[in-house]
């Protein structure tokens, strides 16, 4: 009885292992194609969740007068008391299109350069550096124009994440102590959503 008992189980365990060899049901394995290893395709630009800084009031209706891609959406933000004037914070959030190759530091920079490029700014297109933003490796560029008769001074931040694009600018004439101390907290404590981390580690 004993005997037979050890080949039944003997025969089961070899049954068991063709079972498993052969293809059968595993709960461990991922089905082939499983989208769900990855990051979703992005389908609009990431959504910013930014209150004014201290010192400042935001605009509705109001966007930047060049835009980098028309997959946008931009937040604006007036020093407190001269809302309209030159003294302001714009940050936009865009999506590439598709295509568009952000995988390594010089090609984020022709993508800058040749927005630069538009803007008429008097300072070359080759000043421009690594920055950190919040922990996330961007662009920094700085730059002058004169618009309406006024010499305006910008800073520029450019982070991206797949597609994603985030362009924060400081802009100043009057008004440069509290620009230039709003720019630097909000660039070092920028509130990237979820779906940026996501894009970032795919």
């Amino acid at each position: 009885m004993r005997r037979l008992t050890a080949l039944a189980t003997l025969a089961l365990l070899f049954a068991v292992a063709a079972c498993t060899e052969g293809g059968g049901d595993d709960p461990t394995e991922t089905p082939s194609g499983d989208a769900s290893s990855g990051a979703p395709e992005p389908t609009a630009p990431v959504e910013l969740a930014l209150e004014p800084p201290s010192g400042f009031t935001a605009a509705s209706g109001e966007d930047r007068a060049v835009l980098l891609a028309e997959e946008h959406v931009s937040y604006v933000f007036y020093v407190a008391g001269a809302e309209g004037g030159k003294d302001k914070i714009t940050v936009t959030s865009y999506l590439l299109s598709e295509g568009a190759d952000t995988s390594t530091y010089d090609l984020q920079a022709g993508i800058v350069t040749d927005y630069f490029s538009k803007l008429g700014s008097t300072v070359s297109l080759d000043n421009f550096h690594p920055a950190l933003v919040h922990r996330e490796e961007g662009i920094y560029r700085y730059g002058e124009t004169t618009l309406d008769g006024v010499e305006v001074k910008w800073r520029d931040y450019f982070i991206f994440a797949d597609r994603y694009l985030i362009n924060i600018t400081c802009q100043w004439d009057a008004y440069y102590a509290q620009v230039e101390t709003a720019c630097a907290g909000l660039t070092e404590s920028f509130p990237y959503p979820e779906a940026w981390a996501a894009a970032e580690t795919a």
